[in-house]
């Protein structure tokens, strides 16, 4: 098994930081079996997105989201289901949105993702139906 180096989540002038590959693609846990795992910070961005695929991961089931350039990007469960009742998604698995990649879990449980970029607020509405 390669030796995962640990990196801090947080960057102090930057906030949180998040692993890409080193061609693009969002990563669940900060390791990549050849290259280069990149640390990028945390920013929001708006891109129209094509719900890829259903994964079944070792700890958690997960789906993919593949912006135009083909780059992946996963995404909890708990936040596909929030972005289902925020957004209408376009026939085909399309969403035009903004979003921001983040981190849940904390030690070797910490895994990065893709959610929609909300406020606290707008994610409690979304949560209980008063979008």
């Amino acid at each position: 098994m390669p030796d995962i180096t640990p990196h801090p989540h947080y960057d102090d002038e930057d906030g949180l930081v998040v692993p890409f590959d080193e061609f693009g693609n969002l990563l669940r846990k900060p390791w990549v079996p050849e290259g280069e795992v990149v640390w990028r910070p945390a920013e929001p961005f708006t891109a129209r997105m094509h719900l890829a695929e259903f994964v079944r991961g070792k700890t958690a089931p997960y789906v993919t989201w593949l912006n135009e350039d083909n780059k992946f990007f996963p995404m909890y469960l708990a936040d596909l289901v929030e972005t289902l009742r925020t957004f209408d998604i376009e026939r085909g698995g399309y969403l035009l949105a903004e979003w921001i990649p983040h981190r849940r879990g904390v030690g070797s449980y910490t895994t990065y993702g893709l959610r929609l970029n909300l406020t606290r607020a707008e994610r409690r509405m979304a949560r209980f139906g008063h979008v």
